[in-house]
């Protein structure tokens, strides 16, 4: 199964890093490329950092690597893998060609030997280093920061380049209390601007390598308000995904006369479209020849973090994650995949998704209409189908009558809303909100997700657990408390990857029992922090009519939360008479005529006409009860 497309032809790097032998294609970072080389003279500790998509790896293994001639530069690259402390032995043993390490050597010692035999400066360079953090144990991070520690204390010719994501600095702190120049030299990599992400594209089409036309130079500029939306700085991973497009395209009109021009930038669309058409693409093809697309999705979940990061996952793990997927099919995903360029295979027979902004837009997909499943009927029923006061709930689910269009709406809202993370759920008193949660929406739902079903009661308010996260702010350090507070009545703690709803019902009870301003801020700062740390949890909040107003500062932390909403209202006669027939029906409870039926609606009616479905199921309860 061999890719279509002309990534061997095209000089831009799609969702690649460059290394040593792009020098001559790889332009516009100048500036940061002689600042680290400047740096590697003056320290044996470089910390580089920047937001997802700025190029950081390729100024190291590209930028920084041809500053150097041959005889000056031994670089060691090593990522996690399944931990950092093997793979960073692994890395050296894997580059001792001469097999001079010796049984009990440890890192200065191999780092040592290493120089020994090639008479060069040794480059150990940790990419991607915030998967440290991300998958990693406090007993291996403790591990990593002591051979680091003994390493640079040992004062050798080798350099440690350390190459991360910025938004996890501040785990950083205790690698710089064990080594306090941490921070000393640290390069960080911005967003490029336009005059160098212009530069990007005239000199790339220059090349005399590639047979790249541009119609006239300020067409760079048409590419580049594409990439940035008319924005400012220019994402390098994004740029350089719109320009391999624009390649390919061309490239099927005619591949011996590649031309740049404003109908081409208008053909490929935004940087958006970009993404999600590729992607796209692949899906379909995948579901053409090999399996569904939901199964695609699903199993390209298992690359990616509850934070929405990629993760490299190896083929024994995927075996494990993947459940009853044979080791043949197991490949034959795989290998299209890896064709297609979503994944890339690394050593140690492990492989992870292309890049970050890959991650994220695969994450944020959702199958495309799941369908709803079926109730499934116990093979025992209850006495009686009526609950009296109380509301429906999964396991009287079987009973739950007339309400399976409100019951289907719910559901797509929750579950195939594209882009939705967020429900809101309201309606006054006596509507049926909890019956139709706990015995429409759960008993579905959980056949598909990992679901935490929490009623914001008295009990719950004034538990140790609530308590401690009412009186404090989040700490961007932990796992989210309000995690352990949704999956606390769990059989199992929640798995890291598969998609997760909570839903937390009667959530005016916040409102009712907690009268300080600030505990009802930190509640707020924790469902946000909830939301924003794990990217995999979806939140149902449902709450009654005249609580709305309150729900509304939540907003300023959950700027969507009003956008998704379900307003559950009083059930019309219609409606009535059905939940009533089936009802007594199940209850073998025979009905002479419709007129009974409606005397009983006028019986639960409220003053204005309104149906009470309280007042409905205590009637009927005691009508059963009387003849029983």
């Amino acid at each position: 199964m061999e890719s279509t497309s002309h990534t061997n032809l095209s000089p831009f790097k799609f969702l690649d890093a460059y290394q040593k032998e792009d020098g001559d294609i790889f332009f516009g970072r100048e500036a940061e490329v002689q600042e680290l080389y400047k740096m590697s003279y003056q320290t044996n500790l470089i910390l580089v950092y920047g937001v997802s998509g700025t190029g950081k790896t390729s100024i190291v293994r590209c930028g920084l690597a041809n500053c150097f001639d041959q005889s000056d530069w031994f670089d060691v690259y090593i990522r996690r893998q399944e931990n950092i402390n093997k793979a960073t032995i692994r890395e050296l043993r894997h580059h001792d060609s001469n097999q001079s390490f010796e049984k009990g050597d440890g890192l200065p010692q191999m780092v040592h030997s290493l120089y020994k035999d090639h008479l060069r400066p040794i480059y150990l360079i940790f990419d991607q280093f915030e998967e440290l953090f991300i998958l990693g144990s406090e007993e291996e991070q403790k591990e990593f920061i002591a051979s680091i520690k003994d390493l640079l204390a040992h004062d050798l010719p080798c350099k440690v380049i350390i190459v991360m994501r910025e938004e996890y600095l501040a785990r950083l702190s205790g690698f710089e209390k064990a080594v306090p120049s941490l921070f000393e030299k640290r390069l960080r990599i911005e967003p490029m601007n336009r005059a160098n992400a212009r530069e990007v594209i005239i000199s790339t089409a220059r090349n005399p390598r590639f047979n790249i036309e541009l119609c006239y130079e300020e067409i760079a500029d048409d590419i580049i308000d594409n990439v940035t939306a008319g924005g400012g700085r220019v994402q390098l991973t994004y740029l350089q995904v719109f320009l391999d497009k624009m390649y390919r395209l061309a490239a099927e009109e005619d591949p011996d006369h590649i031309v740049f021009d404003v109908d081409l930038v208008m053909q490929v669309g935004s940087i958006e479209d970009v993404l999600a058409d590729f992607l796209e693409e692949q899906l379909v093809v995948f579901s053409e020849e090999v399996d569904r697309r939901d199964l695609a999705l699903r199993w390209l979940k298992l690359f990616i973090s509850e934070k929405g990061t990629k993760i490299p996952v190896s083929r024994d793990e995927l075996q494990q994650m993947a459940g009853d997927m044979s080791l043949a099919r197991l490949n034959i995903y795989l290998e299209f995949f890896t064709n297609r360029r979503i994944l890339r295979p690394l050593d140690n027979d492990q492989f992870e998704l292309s890049h970050d902004s890959l991650a994220e837009e695969i994450f944020g997909l959702r199958p495309q209409g799941v369908p709803m499943p079926r109730i499934v009927i116990p093979e025992e029923r209850p006495p009686s189908p009526f609950m009296g006061f109380e509301p429906y709930n999964t396991e009287m689910a079987p009973f739950f009558f007339g309400r399976d269009e409100e019951v289907k709406d719910l559901f797509d809202k929750v579950v195939n809303e594209l882009g939705a993370r967020t429900t809101l759920v309201f309606g006054p008193l006596g509507v049926g909100k909890t019956s139709l949660v706990c015995a429409g929406l759960l008993p579905r739902i959980k056949q598909l997700y990992e679901v935490a079903y929490v009623r914001c009661s008295r009990e719950l308010i004034d538990s140790v657990l609530t308590k401690k996260m009412l009186a404090q702010e989040p700490s961007g350090d932990e796992k989210p408390l309000f995690l352990d507070l949704a999956f606390q009545w769990a059989d199992e703690p929640p798995t890291p990857i598969e998609r997760k709803i909570i839903i937390l019902d009667q959530f005016e009870e916040f409102f009712i029992w907690v009268q300080d301003h600030e505990q009802l801020l930190h509640l707020y700062l924790h469902i946000a922090a909830l939301l924003e740390s794990r990217r995999n949890i979806d939140l149902v909040i449902v709450l009654r009519d005249e609580f709305f107003s309150q729900i509304q500062d939540l907003e300023a932390f959950i700027p969507n939360i009003l956008e998704e909403q379900v307003r559950i209202r009083h059930v019309d006669n219609r409606t009535a008479h059905d939940i009533i027939k089936e009802l007594l029906r199940e209850a073998d409870m025979e009905v002479e005529n419709d007129a009974i039926i409606d005397r009983i609606i006028q019986n639960v009616s409220e003053e204005d006409g309104k149906i009470n479905l309280t007042y409905l199921q205590l009637y009927l309860e005691r009508l059963y009860e009387e003849l029983n």
